[in-house]
């Protein structure tokens, strides 16, 4: 294929868009001037272009830029400037005549330019968007969450909802987004039915978030790009009734006798077993350990103490997260053991937290399958109610919202935050024994 055409004695680089590129460019032909009479050079500067072109058509399709799209869009966005919703050609034939001639007469009296045209006339076909497509365009649009999170917690936003319109995809086929309807849904549900009642028992909590997700990501694309949908029609009644069971909190004998039990214990590395002790007596979660810093810890002070602060490259889950935790008992001790804390031993806490629920369940550790390592934020939180603390000191020592008030001023002091460790903390004092 040559790609070249003679006008007038003028060489032309001339080529018909791809089907696979229509999405990404609104022309029907490319064909763009080689300033050249003669054949040959024609033909070697055509094959320069036709490279350049392919490239640039893939880098569409790769990055989710879809120029139909944008030119929709716009279009869209023209017609509620001058006072109209954008209506295709076909949705104007098929209305009022009054509704046609007042935009027809109003184009007149303004005498705007092309493009105003096509916005009230509806000619500007919408753009068809092939699910594939889809998750390019939903992370670009997304970008805050990246802003927002760091690398590890954006990768574990965004995988699950990448697998979930993949395994809608792998279903359905890989359809245009308006081509999708009820009864595709309606056959996704029926997918994760088979899942839940199947040997493996998935949870409705799981099935529920894969919904949602694939819903979120069509939706947020549909929506800036002006698609319409029947939203209430196609996702309606999709959800099942959520089975979810909350965790159950550890005993205050179970914790001392099993969990910070050293012989009961033996076989899980040091750290992780003086990480354990961390948590069960401050309720400071294995991800938020891994992010203290030796400048965090502070064993010598008069009331020993750690911060727990957000990083750009290690944020916390939310803003409430970041406090002040006094150390007490077995945190105490662990810090002592470990007086630079754990953030250079352990790297992933992903792979921390699975390898202590994993010795856990191997070594038959958990009172029952409600029971996991984060039970002990549980605990902790009972410890606290139990022992009548003032709810805004368990909410700052929690990392939790103060919820039903604004949080004036800064909180306890470190005294009292300290006072109120002591009273609860696991570790009995030689004066207790």
């Amino acid at each position: 294929m040559l790609n070249v055409v003679c006008r007038n004695q003028v060489w032309y680089f001339h080529r018909r868009v791809p089907t696979e590129f229509k999405a990404y460019d609104s022309r029907r032909f490319v064909r763009s001037s080689l300033k050249t009479r003669c054949k040959k050079e024609a033909i070697r500067l055509a094959g320069l272009e036709n490279t350049k072109l392919i490239e640039y058509w893939k880098s569409l399709k790769a990055t989710g830029q879809f120029e139909a799209h944008e030119a929709f869009v716009q279009a869209n966005k023209r017609a509620s400037l001058l006072g109209f919703q954008y209506l295709d050609k076909l949705e104007l034939l098929s209305g009022t005549v009054e509704q046609l001639i007042q935009r027809v007469l109003f184009l007149a009296d303004q005498k705007l330019n092309k493009h105003h045209v096509e916005a009230l006339l509806g000619t500007v076909a919408e753009p068809q968007i092939m699910l594939a497509d889809l998750f390019p365009k939903f992370l670009d649009l997304t970008k805050e969450e990246k802003i927002k999170k760091c690398e590890r917690q954006y990768r574990r936003w965004k995988n699950p909802r990448l697998n979930a319109i993949n395994s809608f995809i792998n279903l359905i086929g890989n359809k245009a987004v308006q081509d999708v309807t009820r009864q595709d849904f309606l056959t996704y549900k029926n997918w994760w039915i088979d899942r839940i009642s199947g040997e493996k028992k998935v949870k409705t909590g799981t099935a529920n978030k894969s919904i949602s997700q694939v819903k979120s990501i069509i939706e947020t694309v549909c929506d800036n790009l002006n698609i319409k949908q029947e939203k209430q029609y196609l996702f309606s009644k999709l959800m099942f009734e959520d089975d979810y069971e909350p965790r159950l909190p550890y005993t205050s004998d179970f914790i001392v006798n099993t969990l910070l039990n050293d012989e009961k214990m033996a076989g899980l590395s040091d750290h992780f077993k003086k990480m354990i002790q961390v948590f069960a007596e401050t309720g400071v979660h294995v991800d938020e350990q891994i992010g203290i810093l030796p400048e965090d810890i502070s064993i010598d002070h008069k009331i020993p103490h750690i911060r727990i602060v957000s990083r750009d490259k290690d944020k916390l889950k939310n803003k409430h997260r970041s406090r002040v935790m006094p150390l007490v008992g077995f945190a105490l001790d662990a810090f002592k053991a470990y007086p630079k804390g754990f953030s250079h031993i352990v790297k992933n806490s992903d792979s921390a937290s699975s390898a202590i629920g994993k010795f856990l369940r191997e070594n038959n550790l958990q009172p029952s399958p409600r029971h996991s390592p984060y039970s002990l934020r549980h605990s902790f939180q009972d410890r606290l109610t139990n022992a009548d603390c003032p709810d805004r000191i368990q909410t700052d020592l929690m990392g939790h919202a103060f919820k039903g008030r604004t949080k004036y001023g800064t909180g306890a002091t470190l005294e009292h935050s300290f006072a109120w460790m002591k009273k609860i903390q696991l570790k009995k004092e030689e004066a207790d024994k």
